[in-house]
C-alpha cells in the first residue's frame, strides 16, 4: 500500500504544447454546431448524500463535470457513480467498463469519427498510428465504454455498473464508480487541504479513457495482451514506440509519431519518494506542469482545470471526444496570433517539501 511522502519538488522546466492542429481548434470564437452535446450525469451515493458536506461535495463533483458538458460535442450521455471514503492511501480512484475491440476495428472507428466531426487532433494522431505500438494491428486495446460510444454513437457500448456501484455486466448502465478520499480533500468535512476539483477530473478522465484507463503497462508487467489507447501515442523518441515499465526509461505523450513531447509520462521513477502510480499519467516531475494528471499532488500544488489546450485536453480530442470547429474567419484572424506566440511556452516554481500522496491506488 502506497504511503504519504515527504519529498523535494524539482523546479518545472519547459513544456512543449501543441501541434498546429491543436493550435487552430483551440482558437476562440464562433463555431460551427452547438457546443456540449456529451452530457455526464452524476449518480451521489449514500456516503455523499448522507455525508453532513453533501451540498459541498455535489457542488465540487457538479463543477468539475461542467467542462466536459460545456465543451465536447458527442451526443452521448455518461453515467460515472460517486461515493467517498476516508483514510485511503490514494486521493481518488476509479473502476472503469472496458470493451476489446480489435486494433483495426478501433482506428477505423477513429479515422471514421475524425472525417465525420472535423476532429483534426484525432485525424492527426490516427495518420501517425503508423508510428506507434501495435501498428501492425496484433493486439486488441482496452477502450472504455464511453471512448467507444464517443467514436460510434452505438449504445451497444454500455456501462457494467448499478446504481450501488456494483459491477453486474450486460445489465449495468453506469459506465464507471469513483471513489474520492475525503479525508484528504478540501471542503469535504474532515479538514483535508488537497483540491478537490482537480482529483474529480483526474477521475473522471480515466472513466473517459485516459490516464491509468489508458494504459495496460504496470509495475509488475508489460506482457498484456492489450494495449490502452494511450499507449497507442507513447514515444520516446521520434518514431520510436514506447512499451516498458522500466524507471530508467523516458516515455511521453505525442500525437505526431514522437515529433512533439506534449508531456512525459510516468514512469514510476522511484526517487524523492515518488514510487507507484498509474503509468497511464503524467509524470510528476521534470518536464511536467501542474496538471490534473500528474500521477503524484500536494496540496501546496493547488488547483488545476482541464483545459483544451491541456495535455489532458488533447488527449480526448486524440481518442474520439469533438469539440465545436471554429468558422473561417476565426481561424484567420487567431491562427496567426497563436503561432506567433510559438509552440512552448515557461513555467517554473521554487523547489519546496511537501507531503505528496498518489492521486490513484
Amino acid at each position: 500500500m502506497l504511503k504519504r511522502q515527504t519529498i523535494a519538488v524539482k523546479p518545472s522546466v519547459q513544456r512543449h504544447l501543441l501541434a498546429a492542429s491543436v493550435v487552430m481548434i483551440a482558437a476562440a470564437g464562433s463555431f460551427h454546431g452547438s457546443a456540449g452535446a456529451m452530457t455526464i450525469n452524476a449518480n451521489f451515493e449514500n456516503s455523499i448524500s448522507m455525508s453532513t458536506s453533501a451540498s459541498t461535495i455535489e457542488s465540487d463533483i457538479n463543477n468539475a463535470l461542467s467542462f466536459y458538458d460545456s465543451t465536447f460535442t458527442n451526443p452521448i450521455t455518461v453515467n460515472i457513480d460517486f461515493g467517498i471514503t476516508t483514510g485511503a492511501s490514494y486521493l481518488g480512484q476509479s473502476n472503469n467498463t472496458i470493451y476489446n475491440p480489435t486494433y483495426s476495428t478501433y482506428t477505423s472507428d477513429m479515422q471514421s469519427n475524425a472525417v465525420a466531426s472535423s476532429n483534426a487532433t484525432e485525424l492527426t494522431a490516427y495518420n501517425n498510428l503508423q508510428y506507434g505500438n501495435d501498428s501492425n494491428g496484433s493486439k486488441n486495446l482496452s477502450i472504455t465504454a464511453p471512448d467507444m460510444r464517443a467514436l460510434t454513437g452505438s449504445s451497444s457500448y454500455h456501462g457494467g455498473y448499478d446504481q450501488a456501484g456494483n459491477y453486474v455486466g450486460s445489465s449495468g448502465t453506469y459506465d464507471g464508480v469513483i471513489t474520492l478520499n475525503a479525508t484528504d480533500l478540501s471542503g469535504f468535512g474532515l479538514g483535508g487541504s488537497t483540491s478537490a476539483g482537480r482529483v474529480i477530473q483526474h477521475e473522471v478522465d480515466e472513466v473517459l479513457g485516459i490516464g491509468g484507463a489508458g494504459s495496460t503497462i504496470t509495475s509488475s508487467t508489460t506482457t498484456s495482451t492489450t494495449y490502452g489507447p494511450m499507449d497507442l501515442f507513447r514515444y520516446s523518441a521520434l518514431h520510436t514506440p514506447s512499451y516498458t515499465n522500466s524507471s530508467t526509461a523516458t516515455s511521453y505523450f505525442s500525437i505526431d509519431g514522437g515529433k512533439t513531447n506534449l508531456v512525459n509520462f510516468n514512469q514510476n521513477p522511484g526517487t524523492n519518494g515518488q514510487i507507484g502510480g498509474d503509468f497511464g499519467d503524467w509524470s510528476s516531475e521534470g518536464t511536467t506542469g501542474n496538471y490534473v494528471q500528474l500521477a503524484f499532488t500536494s496540496s501546496s500544488q493547488g488547483s488545476a482545470n482541464v483545459s483544451l489546450t491541456s495535455p489532458e485536453g488533447i488527449a480526448l480530442q486524440a481518442i474520439g471526444y469533438d469539440v465545436a470547429v471554429p468558422e473561417p474567419s476565426t481561424l484567420a484572424m487567431f491562427a496567426g496570433v497563436m503561432l506567433g506566440l510559438g509552440l512552448m511556452r515557461r513555467r517554473s516554481r521554487s523547489t519546496r517539501h511537501d507531503f505528496f500522496k498518489p492521486l490513484d491506488s
